[in-house]
């Protein structure tokens, strides 16, 4: 007769923890629908190097105090404003952007939620997201 050891089988870790991407990866669909339509959303990028997750935002003549960036769980969310600039001449082509900038990403997994640093630098905020540890799974026969 099988003992129980009282520890869930690795099939529903496994279900688990994709229902909470899932989850995850709603919440930030649903904050990227609360957004305004006078409101734009920067160019972005996400590459994966060994070490950490990088994502690089395009915010070009923008101060840090004029960018918010939040995470919660898995979401991060970047939010900035950019005054309009008083000019005395009529506007012959504006091309610029200004006005609210709002970008909600969905972090992978293997992230380190409370490791993630940034820096601004010539119009580019960098976020760094390290990764945890690869999980190993130990596989016995039975």
């Amino acid at each position: 007769m099988p003992r129980y050891s009282g520890r869930k089988p690795f099939t529903q870790e496994i279900f688990d923890r994709q229902v909470g991407e899932l989850r995850s990866l709603l919440h930030a669909l649903e904050m990227r629908d609360l957004f305004e339509d006078n409101e734009t959303r920067p160019k972005m990028d996400m590459y994966e190097t060994g070490q950490d997750v990088i994502i690089e935002f395009d915010l070009p003549g923008f101060t840090l105090n004029e960018i918010s960036l939040k995470i919660s769980g898995l979401t991060l969310t970047l939010e900035a404003c950019k005054p309009r600039e008083q000019n005395e001449g009529k506007f012959i082509c504006v091309e610029r952007s200004y006005g609210r900038f709002h970008h909600a990403v969905h972090i992978p997994g293997n992230v380190n939620p409370g490791a993630i640093k940034a820096e601004y630098r010539r119009g580019v905020l960098r976020v760094i997201c390290p990764k945890i540890c690869e999980w190993s799974v130990p596989i016995k026969e039975i």
